[in-house]
Formats: structure tokens, sequence, C-alpha cells
């Protein structure tokens, strides 16, 4: 009886949802029901339903290890909209917050209440059940939306892997010997430490770079050229001798805004290095993309209208060879070395610390 409550717990739970998500982005369906938000909630509704429904239907048959199952399935469950809102909390600058802070923090609460659990009703129902209501809890809200949009989701994925991964530190935590106890706090602590300063970080730049770190290993040239305020061709051999960094940004790119000051900030401390070159590649967009075509002159009227003065040429957004370069996400900084084959590809962080490294 036990193992059917479980499955149709789970099947409701989870693969109902997934299977209504589904249904509702086949053609056919009115189009206001493809909206990806209401599809997600409508999944997150009959999911709680379920675990609200089992709870009723379980004190009324007053089955005191379902009761439990079910009241650590909510707790963890709470645990994740307690943390939630971390993901959108900045510490102070150069502190990381965000997902790092969500998945440290969500990962110390279910380490202590998975083991806290264990010790308090290990006795009353099966450790492993215990185990099984807090990843039910936890992934009953991401899990049907990273299996129906795992492409999307993946910039969260190492938080929800946190989330899970304290939970089985907290059980194997609980089994331990004294001395495996404390090789589980050691490992526990390098996993969030590493996470938290560099690995999250890292992981984004992956997603967004296809480098971790933003190091090209196999230096490679391209046929790169581009135009400057005249509308005279220019190209990055142009520039040997030097070497060469890039930032490439368009016209309607919140973020690329937000970094221009430490793109100033890496102009001022270069622009009297010979070695050194550093221009911003405004990518302009056609009058198809938006209502007035872009010129050469764009990006550097938008430039010199906030105060900033690094040199800006331009490049139609189209041009294959962005691909090629593998600027698939704004902004992205390029550097190329004093023979012109492209070295990074990044963040405008690592860039001003691979730079700096190279000028040492």
């Amino acid at each position: 009886m036990k193992v059917k409550l479980l499955i149709l717990f789970c099947v409701t739970t989870v693969f109902l949802p997934i299977l209504v998500f589904v249904i509702l982005g086949l053609n056919g369906i009115p189009p206001q029901l493809q909206f990806y938000k209401m599809k997600y909630s409508i999944c997150i509704i009959i999911s709680l339903s379920s675990v609200v429904g089992f709870s009723l239907y379980l004190l009324k048959r007053k089955n005191i290890d379902w009761h439990l199952f079910v009241s650590v399935a909510l707790m963890s469950f709470l645990i994740e909209l307690i943390t939630f809102p971390l993901r959108a909390f900045v510490i102070m600058p150069g502190i990381p917050g965000g997902f790092p802070l969500c998945s440290v923090a969500a990962f110390i609460f279910y380490f202590i209440f998975t083991n806290l659990m264990l010790k308090k009703y290990a006795l009353k129902i099966k450790p492993h059940w215990i185990l099984l209501a807090f990843l039910t809890g936890c992934s009953i809200l991401q899990l049907p939306v990273r299996i129906l949009d795992p492409i999307s989701t993946l910039g969260s994925l190492p938080d929800f892997l946190f989330h899970l991964l304290g939970i089985l530190m907290g059980y194997f935590y609980y089994f331990s010997s004294r001395n495996f106890k404390t090789g589980i706090i050691l490992t526990s602590i390098i996993c969030c430490s590493l996470l938290f300063l560099k690995g999250y970080d890292m992981w984004m730049h992956q997603l967004n770079y296809s480098t971790f770190t933003g190091k090209i290993k196999t230096a490679q040239t391209f046929e790169f050229q581009f135009q400057n305020e005249d509308g005279d061709t220019l190209s990055v051999s142009d520039f040997k001798g030097k070497y060469l960094i890039i930032d490439c940004w368009y016209t309607y790119c919140g973020v690329c805004y937000k970094k221009f000051p430490q793109v100033q900030k890496l102009f001022d401390k270069f622009k009297d290095d010979d070695e050194i070159a550093l221009f911003s590649l405004h990518c302009r967009l056609k009058k198809a993309q938006r209502n007035e075509e872009e010129t050469v002159k764009t990006g550097i009227d938008i430039l010199k209208t906030r105060g900033f003065s690094f040199p800006c040429f331009s490049i139609d957004m189209d041009n294959p060879v962005l691909k090629e370069l593998g600027v698939d996400s704004y902004p992205t900084v390029l550097i190329f070395n004093k023979e012109s084959q492209l070295i990074f590809r990044g963040s405008i962080e690592y860039a001003s610390k691979h730079i700096s490294k190279i000028k040492k």
C-alpha cells in the first residue's frame, strides 16, 4: 500500500505537471496559453496541490509514517521558498551574491535539517523515506521545469545540484563514524567555498563564452574587419604588434552599459602603453531588427553622450565573423595577441585579469 501511495504521489507531483506542460505546448492551444510563465505556473500549482492533497488525505487516515513523510517534504519545500529570494540578493560590490549565496545557504539549511530530521524520526520512519521526502520537497518546483526546458535553466543548475548535495551530505553525515563526519564537514566547506568564491562565476562564463576562464587554448587567426567613424574599413591585422582588446556590444544591451565604466577603467590604465590597444565594437542593427537603421556613428554618439572616451568602431551584427569568433552573447570581450590571433573571449572582468597577467 505504501509503495502504491508513493508511486501515486510522485506521479501527481512531478510527472503530471510535465504532461500538462507538454500538452499546453502543442499546436492548437490558444496563443495566450503558450506563454511560458503561465505554463510553469500551472505546473507548479498542480505540484503544490498534490502535496496539500496528500497531506490532508494522510491526516484523515492518521497514518503517522506518511504524515511524517509529507511533513518532511513540506519542510524541504519551505527551505526552497526561504532561500529562493537570495538569488536576487547582492551583499556588496566585489562579494558574490545571487546564485552563489543561494546555493551555499540552501546547502547549509538542507545539511542541518536533513541530519536533524534523521535524528528525530529515524525510529518512526525509515531513513531512506526521510531522504526521499527531502529530495521531493527540493525538486517539486525545479525538476519538472528542468526536464522540460533544460537549456534555459542551465544557469541555475549548480544551484539546484548544491541543494541536492546538501541533502545527501546531511544524510551520509548521520550514518558516518566520527572520522568520516569530519571528512564530510571539510569536504562540504571546500565545495561551498569554491562555488561561492569562483565556481559559479566560472560556470556562467562557460555558458556565455564557452570558456571557463576566457583563455583560448589554441590561438586562432580570423579575417576580422570593421569600420571607423568615417566608414573606412580597418582590420585586426592593422594592430599587429600590439595586444588588442575589443569590447563587443550593441545598442539595446543593458548589461553592456553597466560594464562600460570597467571598459573605461581598463582603457585609462593602458592608454599610454604602446603594446596595448583597446576599443569598443558597436554591433549595429538593421532597420528590419529595429525601427531605424543604425550607422557607423551610432555607437560613437552613444558613448560620447555618456561621457566615455575609449575609441569605438562599428560592424554589422549579421556579419558571420562574429559567430566565428564566438560572440553569441553581449557584452563579449575579445583579446588578440601581437600576431593578431584570438587568445581570449569572455567578460571584461576576466579580460582585465588576463591582460594584467600578460603585462607582468
